[in-house]
């Protein structure tokens, strides 16, 4: 049984799932975020959150960050989904300490800290409404 964000949740691995017979999920490659101007998203996530920009390809409409283990994906003109439509947990090893450096960045705190029996969460949101949630595990896992 996989481990799962939320202690409300029973995580089930496609493994368990006896009536799958099409594809197999591999993983996640990407979570990709729409935004409507590239140059306050970089600001944003590169400059403000410290993530670092691993490529900006396309004339500069995808922009990709490297944050193990995955890649976050911000595109400026694709037809995947709305601005405003993501929300993407970014695990840190101290929420608190985290949201006093964002609070000293003028980042506004969209959901202040919580708490679940496994895990710290807030909420902050990018120049384009999507939601990202400042994330911590009891255990230290992250992914």
């Amino acid at each position: 049984m996989k481990k799962c964000v939320s202690p409300t949740i029973l995580c089930v691995g496609v493994e368990e799932i006896k009536d799958i017979k099409t594809m197999k999920i591999l993983g996640i490659d990407f979570t990709f975020f729409a935004v409507s101007d590239m140059q306050k998203s970089l600001t944003f996530y590169r400059d403000l959150l410290g993530i670092p920009l691993a490529c900006l390809v396309h004339d500069g409409t995808w922009a990709e960050f490297e944050i193990d283990p995955g890649t976050l994906v911000l595109g400026q003109g694709y037809d995947f989904t709305p601005p405003g439509g993501g929300t993407v947990a970014l695990a840190v090893e101290d929420v608190r300490a985290a949201l006093g450096e964002l609070e000293q960045l003028g980042i506004q705190i969209h959901s202040p800290l919580g708490e679940s029996a496994v895990c710290f969460w807030a909420v902050i949101t990018d120049p384009d409404g999507n939601r990202v949630i400042v994330h911590q595990r009891k255990d230290k896992t992250v992914g």
